[in-house]
């Protein structure tokens, strides 16, 4: 049996990204991160709390912890192997052994996961179908139009929509192997779709879609709001955005979409979390406008990368609103955004 090298497993997914992928929110507290346990009915105070200096995650209320590896395994009910595939988006596995030295897994220069050809065939037939049956599903389109969002925007972003029940029959009926479609993480054990349920957002670079975030449009049903695959989680919106001299960023998917559905271009964090490369990508602005959420977790993000970007990020305050997206469902949300950011530029001035 090859060995793998969990240490370099866990430089590679910092647990607390993978924590944020699996739709839990995470705000500062000391040396800690602190969100609501996805374990047991977490409704008062947060207990779960996670160390990225250890690398590690523990709930004080169900007395369970340990790292991203076993995160993993207890949130998506697979083993130790299957869930170090699913963490890093292929079935490779370190050679080992009979080697005392054990190697770091690398992923070549500028990608955001390593996928293989057949792989990234997988990611795009998938997000083909998943976007041709939106189109055609009246729950989803509803969903999607209660948050003012209409065709325009789905046709720009290939929005999708997964059903559950028609990915392995499109990737055989394209020849594509179900095994890869499994590495990549759109399939679960068994042949279940990872995205059933859930609208389905792809990042899109060079025409061809890298990584996928599905949010769920039916929250009774107690599942994740947002699952997104394993792998590194991008920067939302680079290709659109990274050409442009100012540039909006927020925290989630529908405020990333609001805002390019008005005309701005943005980026989404998909989350609060700001990675060091994050910081690296917004230099290249001359302005970042900070449309965080107003929450405390959203106000705490964005005094850090106020204070990391200096004279070049200015903060954006909504009137009435959490985020960019409530405001999409309201008759005058554009222009009450529209005027909040030039009253931010006026104060600026």
């Amino acid at each position: 049996m090859a060995w793998i090298d969990t240490d370099a497993l866990k430089r590679d997914h910092p647990v607390e990204e993978v924590v944020e992928r699996y739709g839990i929110e995470l705000r500062d507290s000391g040396c800690a991160l602190i969100g609501r346990c996805p374990f047991h009915e977490d409704g008062g105070r947060p207990n779960l709390y996670v160390y990225p200096i250890t690398r590690s995650w523990y709930c004080y209320r169900c007395g369970i912890g340990g790292d991203v590896i076993s995160l993993v395994e207890r949130i998506e009910g697979v083993g130790f192997r299957e869930a170090v595939t699913r963490l890093t988006g292929d079935a490779r596995e370190l050679p080992g052994a009979s080697q005392c030295r054990k190697r770091r897994i690398k992923r070549p220069p500028g990608r955001q996961t390593p996928w293989e050809p057949e792989e990234r065939e997988c990611l795009s037939a998938a997000a083909e179908l998943y976007h041709n049956r939106l189109l055609t599903d009246e729950a989803a389109l509803a969903y999607l139009a209660g948050r003012g969002l209409g065709r325009d925007i789905m046709e720009r972003c290939c929005l999708g929509y997964s059903s559950g029940d028609e990915l392995v029959n499109y990737l055989c009926r394209r020849r594509l192997p179900i095994q890869a479609a499994r590495r990549v993480g759109l399939l679960r054990a068994g042949g279940c779709e990872r995205f059933t349920g859930r609208v389905v957002v792809p990042e899109i670079r060079s025409g061809q879609p890298i990584w996928l975030i599905g949010r769920t449009i039916d929250e009774t049903l107690g599942h994740p709001k947002y699952l997104g695959l394993p792998g590194s989680k991008p920067l939302l919106g680079w290709e659109t955005a990274k050409e442009s001299a100012g540039v909006f960023l927020v925290e989630g998917v529908f405020d990333w979409l609001t805002l390019l559905n008005w005309g701005y271009p943005a980026l989404a964090l998909v989350g609060t979390h700001a990675r060091p490369e994050v910081f690296s990508k917004l230099t290249r602005f001359e302005h970042v406008y900070l449309l965080l959420d107003s929450d405390e977790p959203g106000r705490c993000a964005a005094e850090n990368i106020a204070r990391r970007l200096g004279p070049r990020a200015e903060t954006v305050r909504l009137p009435g609103a959490k985020d960019v997206a409530e405001l999409a469902t309201h008759v005058d949300g554009h222009a009450v955004l529209a005027h909040a950011i030039q009253s931010g530029r006026n104060l600026a001035a």
